[in-house]
């Protein structure tokens, strides 16, 4: 029996210390709209998301869940963080299966062509765009499956921190709040389905991007695309990639071209929606607020255009607007609509002042 004791409280001293290292680490997790995004999803009801839309800023700035569903009966999240790297996807939609069976996982294909370092306003890996994932992530066999193949790899940065976000975050502790325990505790909702709000509004200058010459990406990224197709295929998820609109350059175009069809040749489809942004009715002079990103205005036509090329290209997304098991939808609309008013009035009152400055 004495000798039972002491492995007994070295149990207990590891079960407590796990307990509190747990606990610290959802007390650390920095604030913002990426912890937003990727620690919300697993408040979702279970099976309940029918299109998940992963990527970056190019997805979380421009498809509004909520006027999805208020337009739409779509029920929808942006599983989505700034600087997103294609190779996070894999891990991502792995993330998103365990807790939602979607009828339609959406890919932010600008992922691809920002990678490569010899690309067009490149935005290689990096520490950020890493964490802006993983922190918000549970701890998982998943999360440190991606840990463990990329982020010595391609940073050359030490494992540890990203295990364990109290090592890298500890002094963020004095700075917790409700959200972070809510988060622990897994009842963190994303306001907005994952979405953000940028107030802000530019003229910008739309490029002729057509061409028909591709850029094959480099070998690396190749190999990151030829693995998630891969994944793909092991699963039963639809999948459609997309390009939401900016201002296009050729360059960015050719690397696009070769996507697509090296997609189209796997057996998805891909859609660069630069091409529809007439018929969209984008205005580059109001909707955008810088040239990679629209502002409210802009996400307001391109959710909507995408809503309708889902439907008339027979996604079967339900309207579930009538489902009383989805009030919970109708609930988050009221501060959604507050929000979208407010962003406006800002955007609004900066084109009024741009017009006096003439």
């Amino acid at each position: 029996m004495s000798k039972i004791k002491p492995v007994i409280r070295i149990i207990a001293f590891a079960l407590v210390f796990s307990v509190m290292l747990y606990v610290l680490s959802y007390l650390a997790k920095p604030d913002g709209p990426d912890l937003d995004n990727i620690q919300g999803l697993y408040s979702e009801k279970d099976n309940t998301v029918d299109m998940v839309y992963i990527g970056g800023s190019a997805a979380f700035v421009y498809y509004a869940p909520l006027r999805a569903w208020d337009k739409h009966g779509i029920v929808s999240y942006n599983y989505a963080a700034d600087t997103i790297q294609p190779e996070l996807y894999k891990t991502m939609i792995k993330e998103v299966l365990k807790t939602q069976k979607p009828k339609l996982i959406v890919l932010d294909a600008r992922a691809f062509q920002y990678r490569d370092k010899e690309n067009a306003d490149a935005q290689p890996p990096g520490e950020v765009s890493y964490r802006n994932v993983l922190t918000g992530m549970r701890f998982s066999a998943n999360k440190v499956d991606f840990i463990n193949n990329y982020v010595e790899k391609q940073l050359g940065d030490k494992k540890l921190s990203y295990y364990f976000d109290l090592v890298k975050y500890h002094d963020n502790i004095v700075n917790c709040n409700s959200n972070n325990f809510k988060m622990l505790i897994g009842k963190y909702v994303s306001p907005y389905n994952g979405f953000y709000f940028v107030p802000k509004v530019e003229k910008i200058e739309k490029h002729n991007f057509k061409t028909s010459e591709k850029k094959p990406l480099s070998r690396d990224t190749q190999a990151i695309f030829d693995d998630l197709i891969e994944y793909l295929k092991s699963t039963e998820v639809n999948c459609l990639f997309v390009v939401s609109p900016y201002a296009e350059k050729k360059e960015h175009k050719m690397t696009f071209n070769y996507v697509s069809e090296k997609v189209e040749d796997s057996g998805y489809k891909f859609v660069d929606f630069n091409e529809y942004t007439d018929q969209m009715g984008l205005d580059f002079d109001t909707d955008l607020y810088n040239e990679n990103h629209v502002n409210i205005y802009g996400a307001e036509k391109y959710t909507d255009f995408f809503a309708g090329y889902l439907k008339d290209n027979n996604y079967s997304l339900p309207d579930k607007k009538n489902d009383s098991n989805y009030s919970y939808m109708n609930d988050r609309t009221g501060a959604w609509n507050k929000a979208v008013e407010a962003a406006k009035a800002t955007i609004n009152k900066i084109i009024e002042e741009r017009k006096n400055e003439k």
